[in-house]
C-alpha cells in the first residue's frame, strides 16, 4: 500500500511539472496586413497589449493572437500598432 501511494504521488508530481500549453490554437493564427479571401468569416475586433519596462511589439502581437484564438480565429488582419510598441489591434477571421 505504501508503494502504491508513493507511485501515485510521484505520478502527480511528474504531471504537475509538465509543460502545458494554454492555447494550442494561438500558434496557428496567422497575422497579416492583407485582407483574407471572401469565404473567411469575420469574428470581430481583437487587441493585444504588453505591459513591460521595455515595450515589445512581438509580445503585444502574441497577446492579440491569443485573443483571436479564444474567438476561434485562424487569421488576423493587423490594422493598428501604437507608437510605443505596447498595443496592437486588428480584425479576427476564421478561414476554412
Amino acid at each position: 500500500m505504501k508503494m502504491l501511494s508513493v507511485l501515485v504521488m510521484s505520478s502527480f508530481l511528474y504531471m504537475s511539472c509538465a509543460e502545458k500549453r494554454i492555447l494550442p490554437g494561438s500558434d496557428n493564427v496567422k497575422i497579416s496586413r492583407d485582407q483574407p479571401s471572401a469565404e473567411c468569416k469575420n469574428l470581430g475586433r481583437v487587441q493585444g497589449r504588453t505591459i513591460s519596462v521595455t515595450p515589445n511589439l512581438e509580445f503585444a502581437i502574441e497577446d492579440m493572437k491569443k485573443e483571436a484564438s479564444y474567438k476561434g480565429a485562424n487569421y488576423v488582419v493587423m490594422e493598428t500598432a501604437s507608437g510605443y510598441d505596447t498595443a496592437v489591434s486588428g480584425t479576427a477571421f476564421y478561414c476554412p
